[in-house]
């Protein structure tokens, strides 16, 4: 027996701790996996000695019981279990985006950083809603009428999308497009909306989602060709109604011709019905570069959403006008317009990025090609709200079950002001801020 093994028995029978009363008491499993110490031994300084001893435990006797009796002892300064150390891994999610690496997502993912001038402070929020155990916006239904998501497997030709959450996280799918129950996406739009509002996150796989501890509903109302009808809009915004949906994302707009809800009766009807079922709805504001919302976000009571690039600049394709709600990351190059905002120049900038379902894949009948996608337009922009409004209701800053103006109104007085101070054209009330918006000790007036 060592030296120090034998001083070390010694001061343990000396303080009534014996090998049987050790095992009696319940010692440390050496077995037990996760420990954040080595079983078996501990660390003691003794007074008048030099630094500390690495000593071996006899049988039987545990860590923190032999501990407690050394620390105990007047010729012992202090005794410790060995603890365990490892490398530091990276901080925040693991998903390693295009770089391969742990926490790569940052690299591939701006628009969700703190301290990008166009990130929205995803961290922030995320943080927010662990403390609330809400982790991600758990208990909230996200309708997403589009293109269909990548969502379950169907057959050898509709893999799902790897990085989505489970199947058992989908509710209520709906296909306008085909007439059944299997809203698959043959486009890739839609999956890459839902994966903006929804993607797992933490995962070690892909990129990350904004609002990842949702339920999503996917309702196919666009084709392949990410076109469709008002008909159809107007049945999948009162399904996802009829259906429990908390949120609805429309990352789509009615051209031009369409100036008023005299023209979409249906849709706009089918808003109001949301509307009176404590729904919030999100919309994009529209692709044309021109001063005026597109429908349905130029609907009331619809959330209207801009698109902004990698230094919160207006995008230079992104609508505007008096009905402009708030602006969230879109991405591509600024717009040469005078916004009031400083260093936009329409400077390039880069796009949105997702795991996702490759657009040329299945342009050519392959819906099984799954990547790191990126994408551009206010649909993008669109499902960073909904997802941020999710995150709202979720962690109940606004208020337990919050009507939809009261969600608005919180992102609102939460948001990054760009542009002229207060509300303008271009930039509605600012930039989403999701770490804002779900911070407890923010608070909103009004």
């Amino acid at each position: 027996m060592r030296r120090g093994r034998r001083a070390l028995f010694s001061i343990l029978l000396l303080w009534g701790l014996t090998t049987a009363g050790a095992a009696a008491r319940g010692s440390d499993d050496p077995s037990r996996p996760a420990s954040p110490y080595v079983h078996g031994e501990v660390l003691v300084h003794y007074a008048g000695q030099p630094g500390e001893r690495e000593l071996e435990l006899p049988a039987g006797i545990g860590v923190r019981e032999a501990v407690r009796s050394l620390r105990r002892a007047p010729s012992v300064v202090y005794a410790n279990p060995n603890y365990r150390v490892e490398a530091a891994a990276c901080a925040g999610p693991d998903d390693p985006g295009s770089a391969g690496v742990c926490g790569g997502w940052r690299g591939d993912q701006w628009n969700f950083l703190r301290g990008t001038p166009g990130g929205i402070d995803a961290s922030g929020a995320w943080q927010h809603l662990r403390h609330m155990n809400r982790s991600g916006g758990r208990g909230v239904v996200v309708a997403v009428p589009d293109t269909g998501i990548a969502y379950r497997r169907s057959g050898d030709r509709f893999p799902r999308d790897p990085d989505l959450p489970g199947t058992g996280r989908f509710v209520s799918p709906k296909d306008y497009i085909d007439g059944d129950r299997l809203p698959l996406d043959k486009d890739g739009h839609g999956t890459h909306v839902a994966s903006t509002i929804a993607q797992r996150t933490g995962n070690g796989l892909g990129l990350t989602g904004l609002a990842y501890g949702v339920r999503l509903m996917p309702i196919r109302i666009l084709n392949r060709n990410e076109k469709g009808t008002a008909a159809d809009v107007a049945r999948g915004i009162s399904f996802a109604t009829r259906h429990g949906a908390d949120v609805i994302n429309l990352s789509l707009e009615f051209g031009p011709s369409v100036t008023s809800c005299n023209q979409i009766d249906g849709v706009c009807k089918a808003l109001q019905q949301a509307a009176g079922h404590a729904v919030t709805v999100v919309a994009a504001a529209g692709n044309g570069d021109g001063p005026r919302i597109a429908y349905p976000a130029a609907v009331p009571d619809v959330l209207a959403v801009g698109a902004t690039t990698i230094r919160g600049c207006l995008a230079d394709y992104s609508d505007y006008g008096p009905r402009m709600n708030l602006v969230a990351p879109g991405g591509g190059a600024d717009t040469t317009l005078d916004t009031g905002e400083q260093g936009c120049a329409r400077k390039l900038g880069p796009d949105i990025r997702q795991y996702s379902l490759r657009s040329g894949a299945a342009a050519a009948g392959d819906f099984g090609r799954f990547g790191i996608v990126g994408l551009e337009g206010t649909s993008m922009s669109a499902a960073h709200v909904s997802a941020a409004a999710a995150l709202v209701i979720a962690s109940g800053v606004a208020g337990a079950d919050p009507a939809p103006q009261a969600v608005r109104r919180r992102l609102a007085c939460t948001a990054t002001d760009r542009g002229v101070a207060s509300w303008d054209r271009f930039y509605g009330w600012g930039l989403l801020n999701a770490g804002r918006a779900t911070d407890p000790t923010v608070a909103c007036s009004g």
